[in-house]
């Protein structure tokens, strides 16, 4: 029987006087395991504009990924992702793969994993000739603890190194840690690190962004 679990958070801001500014940021994600297969899939929202200025952030990130697994620990998986970043000028960014994974560990205390295998990379941007598409390496890790019976924490991240420019490569970067204020609702710490290595041009290469959210989970 497949057992699914996953959470939702959601965090805002408002700011008036000297400045006049709006953000908002929302998250999802959701995990169905099953004995031999396993479905993943997560989205990242955040937005945010300032009086005089306009929009300054628009930012979505979306995956949705399939592990097969042979045993306990070895797995083949499918991944599916696109991306937009208004500030970035990156209109968008999809990437399709496949390759082998192996589950270190999984138990209450910790899921740590790691992948390889290569990846389809099509960028297009806002307004420029930047735009390019190239066949990708794709190695990927994710690590969760339990720390506590009220918190956790955890981090994974990928990175894609193009096999044709070694200059086209691009990387994401997600940590997280989470305290428990009941049984199902919670406040969480997201720090986000994206890296692309040929952006648009005047782009930088560089983003972060820092969320303070209180969610749930099921």
């Amino acid at each position: 029987e497949r057992r699914w679990s996953g959470s939702v958070a959601l965090s805002a801001s408002k700011a008036s006087g000297n400045t006049d500014k709006n953000s908002v940021a929302a998250s999802a994600q959701a995990e169905g395991r099953a004995e031999e297969d396993r479905w993943t899939g997560q989205l990242q929202w955040n937005y945010a504009d300032e009086k005089g200025i306009g929009v300054t952030q628009r930012h979505t990130y979306g995956q949705v990924k399939y592990d097969r697994f042979f045993d306990k620990k070895l797995y083949v998986f499918g991944v599916v992702s696109a991306e937009n970043d208004f500030a970035a000028a990156l209109d968008l960014r999809t990437t399709v793969g496949a390759g082998v994974g192996y589950q270190f560990r999984e138990d209450k205390e910790w899921k740590i994993s790691g992948e390889a295998g290569l990846s389809y990379v099509d960028e297009n941007f806002v307004g420029s000739g930047d735009d390019q598409d190239f066949l990708a390496a794709r190695l990927a890790y994710k690590a969760d603890t339990t720390l506590s019976e009220k918190w956790t924490a955890g981090q994974w991240g990928e990175i894609f190194p193009s096999v044709e420019d070694t200059e086209d490569t691009s990387a994401r970067f997600d940590t997280h840690a989470r305290v428990n204020l009941s049984d199902k609702m919670f406040a969480q710490f997201q720090w986000i690190f994206t890296w692309d290595n040929t952006p648009a041009t005047g782009a930088d290469r560089v983003d972060e962004l820092y969320l303070l959210s209180l969610g749930w989970s099921f």
